[in-house]
């Protein structure tokens, strides 16, 4: 399950206008995988405040997005109804019914433990149509931040009270591997999602199912 959903509560609380407008990721993956090609629907993996979900909605994708804190869930619902929001841990088994085209993944692996990716990883196996795509982007273990405050678990730490579990590049590659998927695209970068005042490296997968 997700590590800290009350701080993710008590982060959606608030307004945060820093982070309103689509992520870099989400750009990408509309104009590399979807744009132009028979994409007809998505789902979001720890959607937060909706700001990719809405994105792609606006560019004519059937979306579902998910996520723990029924905080952001709620203030989603009564800002737009073009999406299909759901408050669940997308950690375990879910009750959806449709199959997508591509399964979304942003800055949600590293909030998650290495059981909670085992389940998330079953869900998408499960929600995705024949040759559909897993999508991650994730802190990757030569992040600024790795390393930093008390070590909860192997890559995993909790520093200024947030879980971070911090993706082994390699190792993702070899569990998605083992789970049927095939890498089509891996990359890492500092300037995949840059933070101001921070040394953040992600990387990006996206695997075929």
């Amino acid at each position: 399950m997700l590590k800290d959903s009350l701080y993710w509560d008590e982060f959606y609380k608030s307004e945060h206008r820093e982070i309103a407008k689509p992520t870099l990721f989400a750009n990408f993956i509309y104009e590399t995988y979807i744009k132009d090609q028979n994409i007809a629907n998505l789902i979001e993996f720890g959607c937060g405040n909706g700001r990719d979900s809405l994105y792609f909605a606006k560019n004519n994708l059937s979306v579902t997005a998910i996520d723990s804190s029924h905080i952001a869930i709620n203030a989603l619902k009564k800002q737009n109804s073009d999406v299909r929001w759901i408050n669940a841990d997308f950690t375990i088994s879910l009750d959806i019914k449709d199959k997508f085209d591509i399964c979304y993944s942003r800055f949600t692996l590293h909030a998650i433990d290495d059981a909670g990716q085992n389940g998330l990883i079953e869900n998408i196996k499960s929600l995705l149509k024949p040759n559909g795509l897993f999508v991650i982007e994730a802190r990757s273990i030569n992040d600024g931040k790795f390393g930093l405050g008390q070590k909860v678990g192997k890559n995993a730490f909790i520093f200024d009270n947030h879980y971070r579990r911090f993706i082994d590049p390699n190792e993702l590659r070899i569990t998605l591997s083992n789970s049927g998927f095939n890498i089509i695209y891996i990359d890492e970068s500092g300037e995949f999602a840059p933070i101001k005042d921070e040394n953040c490296v992600c990387i990006r997968v996206v695997a075929r199912y």
